[in-house]
């Protein structure tokens, strides 16, 4: 009935949708006839391009001039048509300053993670800036060119807008740098589907850096670091698997990218855009929305049980939350049932449990008070499960209170994590959504939604995960926990009364029994809203899916998967 109720509210939308025809549009042939150094010295917003004019070309030469400096921009109205009025903010670029330098052919954008705009913009966007490309081509005469893949991320949920942005330069100088966002995790209910384009105006201060020597050497660790990625049909020999992921829902490229992790090693499907392939496959961000609980929820809490052992997850809420320390509903719940969807309060998915409790509240306490407001609910804790994402944001600002008492104040927990977790795996550039604290004030993540990984990272995430929390031969996640998330043990978790999303709730796990090949399994997955899935098989193959068009049934992907690695082998 609910995947009913979603597909018909899709499909209601549909009209509003870009076109699922086929892009055709031309690509770049040399010389370019688009973005040429005359168009970006105007001030004219093309038309929709294919990401061929925002890439690299084969036939290009080393830029003549190496760039290190700071490019600001300022408020810039986008062109981003909808049938509705745009929320405040959401067809504005937001005004920023990020510093690059160039080296081996590479733009290295100075700032790591997220940069914040909300106290110099007006926009509705926080920007993540990832490493691009420079260049110089023949007919550009004494510019070099160089483009850059960003993510534009709100503030309230965490949609990702993948983009790409362009420009020429020469030493002291730069052009105006054309975007455009062609694919994205958004709302397609909520209309947020759809192309971005903008001619920014853009000022240069050339610097040389203190720091360059270091930017430049952990970005190359970072590179090198990067699992092992191969073609798909290096394992998809009839190429069942990458039709799945070429299947259109709703547009002309449903899936944002799609992935199988085997032995340490991803075999990737080219990311898509409604305009060919996104140039920058490895910078490419998703907005899980809901499997954020899983990679960043039971990622933290399994960590803090294995740093300060496994009695954490029997510590009552109440004590780390002062302002639900009398309400009655909240009585003897633990941090175990918080994860587990079993806290026998009210809650839910509606707006009256969500967006107006903590979507759109901006701090930790605002947000934690509204949640007080809530009601108690007829079961005791433990009795019966409720998918409510207000759990995890009491999590998580219950794990914050505890880690402070074992730690100090000051002392982070999700810092904890990013030093002990995802550094070692190599996925310290993993983004959370955080509360809005203040200028200068890293709040504490929401937990429910808002994580913004790439492919690699989420891999690396899940490969710990699926090595039952070691990394390189160490437990740094609670091992028995870990067993028990991907029902490696006995433990069947919280019947989850035959919900559309999955039989069985388990540390933020789903679990749904599958046929292929003649025999049934049982699969662990993380889950978001849109159709966002990592999938955890026996066979040992793990499929990655970044999409949000709702495609919530993917028995044929993983019989497709199966095909190939059978988790019936040895029955």
């Amino acid at each position: 009935m609910n995947r009913l109720f979603l597909a018909t509210l899709a499909l209601a939308t549909l009209a509003c949708q870009p076109d699922i025809t086929p892009w055709e549009g031309p690509t770049l042939t040399n010389p370019r006839n688009q973005l040429t150094v005359e168009h970006l010295l105007g001030d004219t917003t093309p038309a929709l391009l294919d990401m061929s004019y925002f890439a690299q070309p084969q036939w290009a030469k080393a830029a003549s001039h190496s760039f290190s400096g700071a490019i600001s921009f300022t408020d810039t109205e986008m062109f981003f048509p909808q049938e509705r009025a745009p929320y405040p903010g959401e067809n504005i670029f937001p005004a920023f300053t990020v510093d690059f330098i160039s080296a081996e052919g590479k733009l290295v954008p100075i700032q790591r993670g997220k940069i914040i705009t909300q106290y110099q913009s007006e926009s509705h966007w926080d920007v993540v800036v990832g490493a691009g490309k420079v260049w110089q081509e023949e007919s550009d005469g004494q510019w070099s060119r160089a483009s850059f893949p960003l993510t534009l991320t709100d503030r309230y949920i965490g949609q990702a807008r993948n983009c790409v942005a362009t420009f020429v330069y020469q030493p002291d100088s730069i052009s105006q740098v054309c975007l455009q966002c062609s694919q994205e995790t958004a709302d397609l209910n909520d209309l947020q589907v759809g192309n971005m384009q903008a001619m920014l105006k853009a000022t240069y201060d050339p610097t040389e850096y203190a720091e360059t020597g270091l930017v430049l050497d952990q970005y190359r660790q970072k590179v090198a670091n990067r699992l092992p990625v191969f073609p798909l049909g290096d394992i998809d020999h009839g190429g069942d698997i990458a039709d799945y992921f070429s299947q259109n829902e709703y547009t002309n490229a449903s899936t944002s990218q799609g992935a199988i992790l085997l032995d340490g090693r991803l075999f990737v499907h080219p990311p898509q855009t409604r305009h060919g392939p996104y140039p920058y496959p490895a910078e490419m961000r998703h907005g899980v929305y809901s499997f954020t609980k899983s990679m960043a929820g039971a990622l933290s809490l399994l960590y803090l049980a294995q740093r300060y052992g496994p009695e954490i997850m029997e510590a009552n809420i109440t004590d780390y939350v002062p302002a639900l320390a009398d309400h009655p509903g909240w009585q003897g719940v633990t941090f175990s049932q918080t994860l587990n969807m079993v806290t026998g309060r009210v809650g839910g998915e509606g707006p009256e449990h969500l967006l107006n409790v903590i979507i759109l509240a901006s701090t930790a306490e605002e947000a934690i008070n509204n949640v007080a407001t809530l009601g108690d609910a007829p079961v005791a804790p433990g009795e019966q499960f409720n998918y409510a994402s207000t759990n995890l944001f009491v999590l998580s600002y219950a794990m914050q209170q505890y880690v402070a008492e074992q730690e100090g104040t000051g002392v982070g927990y999700w810092e904890l994590v990013q030093e002990h977790v995802l550094k070692p795996i190599g996925a310290e550039d993993f983004v959370v959504l955080r509360t809005q604290e203040g200028e200068g004030v890293p709040g504490i993540p929401w937990l429910a939604y808002g994580a913004l990984p790439t492919l690699d990272e989420a891999a690396k995430i899940s490969r710990l995960f699926a090595s039952q929390g070691y990394h390189q031969g160490q437990p740094i996640l609670n091992v028995e926990l870990t067993f028990e998330a991907l029902r490696s043990n006995n433990w069947e978790g919280h019947d989850t009364n035959k919900d559309y999303r999955g039989e069985a709730y388990m540390h933020s796990f789903w679990v749904k029994n599958y046929r292929a090949h003649g025999c049934s399994f049982n699969a662990s997955y993380m889950l978001g809203y849109g159709g966002n899935y990592v999938v955890f098989l026996p066979s040992g193959s793990v499929i990655l899916r970044f999409m949000d068009e709702y495609d919530l049934d993917i028995r044929s992907l993983i019989r497709r998967v199966e095909n190939g690695n059978s988790s019936c082998d040895g029955e």
